[in-house]
């Protein structure tokens, strides 16, 4: 079965003025995720659909049989100051039911750095499947999210072996906060990702500036352009992951990570 990674991103959105979710509900909103094959295989979780899930990871190929997988899948930034309590939901399943000993686990994480170099923090959520069907998992995220004005949702594949592959869908981070402001801000699309040469970002408002970010808030770059179109060079880049930020006309922020080749 072959993976794709799709190249279209629908980001985070804001909801009620007290209360925030962020939402990978089909394989358009978990393109916006980005991938870190920890192992370095050459395999990694992919966004699209699978016998019915949006996210997944193999630990057996057809052209190289067992893999011993470790690896990523990171949402967009999410920001949670301010919240009195987050749940994370989502969906998990074997992909084959006749294999279902695939283990994952669910971390909520500030600091990628340490992440991309093997260091996580305690698991909110770890299991090894041991059931068949869709399983819906609901997890109280509120200690590991207090406080945080960023925090991501990593989900880690990793530990097992000669399975198949395991499926996520339906996750949803729900908060509630006090005098949080609804944000109309989206990017419709910001492709290729990983990207080579150029990252092509189109949002819904008008971009006064765009910057490049490493990923322990360095400014790399940064320009004027005044478009809801931007194209970012990025061949000069080391390989790895960055942030892109734009800044609209109306003063809105928005930080998304993309991947350099």
């Amino acid at each position: 079965m072959k993976k794709t990674l799709l190249s279209v991103v629908a980001l985070l959105g804001l909801t009620a003025a007290t209360a925030q979710n962020y939402s990978a509900a089909d394989s358009t909103a978990f393109a916006a995720w980005t991938t870190f094959d920890l192992d370095g295989d050459g395999n990694n979780f992919a966004a699209g659909t699978v016998n019915g899930t949006s996210a997944t990871s193999y630990s057996y190929d057809n052209a190289s049989g067992a893999l011993t997988p470790d690896n990523l899948f990171i949402s967009p930034a999410i920001d949670f100051s301010g919240a009195t309590g987050a749940t994370l939901n989502y969906t998990v399943t074997a992909i084959d039911q006749s294999w279902l000993a695939e283990k994952y686990a669910v971390y909520i994480v500030t600091d990628l750095v340490a992440v991309a170099a093997g260091t996580f923090p305690t698991a909110v959520q770890e299991e090894t499947l041991s059931e068949t069907g869709v399983l819906a998992r609901s997890v109280d995220i509120s200690s590991a999210a207090a406080g945080q004005s960023t925090f991501y949702v990593v989900i880690r594949h990793f530990d097992c072996t000669d399975n198949f592959a395991i499926g996520f869908n339906d996750l949803t981070v729900n908060g509630d906060f006090a005098g949080t402001e609804e944000s109309s801000l989206e990017v419709l699309s910001a492709y290729p990702n990983p990207s080579t040469d150029v990252l092509n970002i189109t949002l819904n408002s008008n971009v006064e500036t765009v910057s490049i970010l490493s990923l322990d808030g360095k400014l790399i770059s940064n320009e004027v352009v005044n478009a809801n179109n931007v194209t970012l060079n990025v061949s000069d880049l080391a390989s790895g992951v960055y942030f892109y930020e734009v800044i609209t006309t109306e003063g809105d922020k928005l930080r998304n990570k993309f991947v350099k080749k």
